[in-house]
């Protein structure tokens, strides 16, 4: 691990310490105030890392995070609300959606309200706001850096219905400013089952600037139906302005070989001087698509980078394009996702140590 200018073995690090939670923690909390009330959550503090808060009752979801003090998350007016206030139909999904650096939507549907198979399937579906169950923290050291794991799995059911069971593992270490998502979605009914993903990753002010830039390496980029028009390069990040209109575009990158083999697919924000912020590398082999979400609009200002089964336009259109995904019983997928932060990320605006151009690598 890396203390200044030298590198602190594990050896060293544990003379230095009374114990590893000095440097890393899990803390078990319920709030108490609010919409929020009642839900459980885990504050994730690593030293060197990334900060993060895992919301337990809504699909083990991160909420706020931070990168060496720096605010990394865009947060919505509403904030974390408990799931008993979710509404499922049209656009409800958004008097509910606190924002946070990561936000789960399906299983059965992403994208557009719509309705299919005798079936009315809000936005985003309803993943989000289920609680997960047998949740467990665990971890180890890693070489010279200590490694945090939390598991928990969540079941999206309905009776003489569907059953899609979500397996997710969130990882993160000391000394490198990255967060691994890694779930597993099984059928696990007796009938075939829809199925449609995204990890929609939500990044605000101070993360993401206005000037900074967005790159992605795109095969092609296409609005969604009901999207503003493009009247400015979306590759931008603008200021925020009053009355500014939404913009989605569904983007299918090219893969390159990454973290994920030779089916990564990256998408990152980079500050005027080229110096990276923040990075999302996925495994496009299941996740095909990134959907860009920007709302600039003054008091909102976000821009969201959301790895995706399908594009925004809903299950219905992903039915009639003959691109749903049906996972037969005991069928899975996998999914994989890693968002890192650049040492500029902070407000230091440095240039990255050959050290830590190595750890950018690591896993």
């Amino acid at each position: 691990m890396r203390f200044g200018s030298k590198d602190l073995g594990r050896e060293e690090i544990l003379d230095l310490v009374g114990d590893v939670s000095q440097l890393v923690s899990v803390t078990p909390v319920e709030h108490t105030d609010g919409a929020a009330r009642g839900s459980r959550a885990l504050l994730v503090r690593t030293w060197g890392g990334v900060s993060f808060d895992v919301l337990v009752d809504r699909a083990l979801d991160l909420g706020a995070a931070s990168v060496a003090g720096t605010p990394a998350a865009w947060r919505s007016p509403g904030g974390d609300a408990a799931p008993a206030f979710a509404e499922h139909t049209g656009a409800g999904f958004t008097r509910t959606f606190g924002g946070g650096l990561l936000t789960t939507c399906g299983l059965s549907s992403i994208g557009q309200p719509s309705d299919d198979d005798d079936e009315h399937h809000g936005l985003h579906g309803r993943i989000s706001t289920l609680p997960a169950r047998d949740v467990c923290v665990d971890g180890g050291w890693v070489g010279d850096e200590y490694e945090v794991r939390v598991r928990g799995r969540i079941v999206e059911t309905s009776l003489n219905g569907t059953t899609l069971e979500l397996r997710r593992t969130i990882r993160t270490r000391t000394g490198d400013p990255a967060v691994i998502i890694e779930d597993v979605v099984t059928n696990t009914g007796g009938i075939p089952a829809p199925h449609m993903a995204r990890h929609h990753i939500n990044l605000g002010f101070p993360m993401v600037r206005p000037g900074d830039r967005i790159v992605v390496d795109a095969a092609r980029a296409r609005p969604r139906v009901d999207s503003a028009p493009l009247d400015a390069p979306w590759e931008v990040v603008g200021p925020p302005c009053e009355g500014a209109d939404e913009v989605a575009l569904g983007i299918r990158p090219v893969p390159a070989p990454g973290v994920w083999g030779a089916s990564t697919a990256t998408a990152s924000v980079v500050g005027p001087d080229g110096h990276l912020r923040v990075a999302v590398e996925w495994d496009m082999a299941t996740m095909p698509v990134l959907v860009l979400w920007k709302q600039q609009r003054a008091r909102t200002n976000v821009v969201a980078l959301e790895p995706s089964t399908h594009g925004d336009d809903g299950r219905a259109a992903a039915r009639k394009a003959g691109d749903l995904v049906v996972l037969a019983p005991r069928e899975q997928r996998h999914y994989r996702t890693r968002i890192r932060f650049g040492p500029e990320s902070a407000d230091n605006d440095s240039v990255p140590t050959e050290q830590e151009e190595r750890n950018a690598h690591v896993w």
